[in-house]
């Protein structure tokens, strides 16, 4: 089980690393996307619930995928030291074709594995870190544009009380505007709310494109780690070393898929949010070319967008929740049985 545990992992490193040497182009697609938006300007803090924004997490992002992988390797280290120093072990189970129980033998597949675990983390947090970092910038384009639209709201009657204090900054002579000018700049600023709007589509549909691939492969990869994970952390029970090694490789696969679906979760929820700003806007008593330009965003963002692995599992919690269950109800089974096998065991 201790193979297979490791074999686990290494199948999910070798298939990110295949992604990212496959997919440069589709990565480098979506940095080209990132360059006609701008998130710096947004507010790091939502100013009613005091939570981060979905563009303050951009900077926190790094931060906590180094920290991450500095506390991963950290315990991966200190419990393959453990194992070395009690049971002779290697940081990995692998076979060489020579003798690996003598130094210098010894010392050096260890050298080597412990650098390859490093590379090994820093390549798994690494891709955290890009998915984050490009759903991130997605749903505050959203935000942006929630916000945009909810800006130009405004009734007949407020535009009746505006246009006296509303001046043409344009002429420079002070002359108040005038009722179709001022539906004119909000025109504009609706027009320029659907481009955007259709910027981001583009940009989110291209991380669908690049990112159900990967993601379907990776959820396949996790459950099945996390069902071996639980069934080998039954098998080692009574050895702490190896079951807690078990533990906190059942508490990474979970962490991941946390930050998988919690963020799919909040992109489908952010492209649902513009809608109903479009459809809160006060459209009442405006023209009819500026309700048919809502209508249009409207219609736009009524077209439900989540993302998916392979195009069937939609990358959200319901997703998440229903494989934690099944790991959680694997584990639980194996460990009634165990306990039933030390009862049975003891009453003969």
């Amino acid at each position: 089980m201790k193979d297979i545990r490791a074999l686990l992992g290494m199948q999910l490193v070798v298939w990110i690393h295949l992604f990212f040497r496959f997919r440069k182009r589709e990565i480098a697609h979506l940095l080209a996307l990132t360059d006609s938006f701008t998130w710096e300007e947004l507010p790091t803090k939502d100013p009613e619930t005091g939570r981060l924004t979905k563009a303050g997490y951009l900077p926190v992002t790094q931060k906590i995928a180094s920290h991450a992988s500095a506390l991963i390797y950290t315990f991966h280290f200190v419990q393959s030291s453990v194992r070395i120093a009690t049971s002779h072990d290697k940081v990995f189970p692998a076979w060489f074709p020579f003798d690996t129980t003598v130094n210098p033998a010894y010392a050096a597949v260890n050298l080597v594995q412990a650098i390859g675990s490093l590379f090994i983390t820093c390549a798994f947090a690494g891709f955290l870190s890009l998915y984050a970092t490009f759903i991130c910038v997605a749903c505050s384009q959203l935000e942006k544009l929630r916000a945009a639209i909810l800006d130009i709201r405004q009734t007949y009657i407020t535009l009746q009380q505006e246009c006296g204090a509303e001046t043409n900054k344009q002429d420079g002579e002070g002359h108040p505007l005038t009722p179709e000018e001022l539906f004119g700049h909000m025109q504009k600023q609706l027009n320029d709310c659907i481009r955007h709007h259709q910027q981001i589509k583009r940009f989110m549909q291209a991380n669908e494109d690049c990112w159900n691939f990967v993601l379907c492969a990776l959820f396949l990869l996790m459950l099945s780690a996390m069902c071996f994970v639980a069934f080998s952390a039954i098998t080692s029970w009574g050895d702490h070393v190896d079951v807690s090694q078990a533990v906190v490789i059942y508490l990474a696969m979970l962490s991941c898929l946390c930050v998988f679906c919690w963020l799919g979760t909040e992109l489908s929820k952010e492209a649902e949010s513009v809608r109903d700003a479009a459809w809160g806007c006060d459209w009442v008593g405006t023209p009819v070319p500026f309700q048919r330009c809502l209508m249009f965003i409207i219609a736009a963002a009524n077209k439900e967008f989540t993302l998916t692995a392979g195009k069937f599992v939609p990358v959200s919690n319901k997703t998440m929740m229903n494989m934690m269950n099944q790991s959680a109800s694997f584990f639980m089974f194996l460990l009634n049985m165990k306990d039933k096998n030390i009862k049975e065991s003891g009453t003969e």
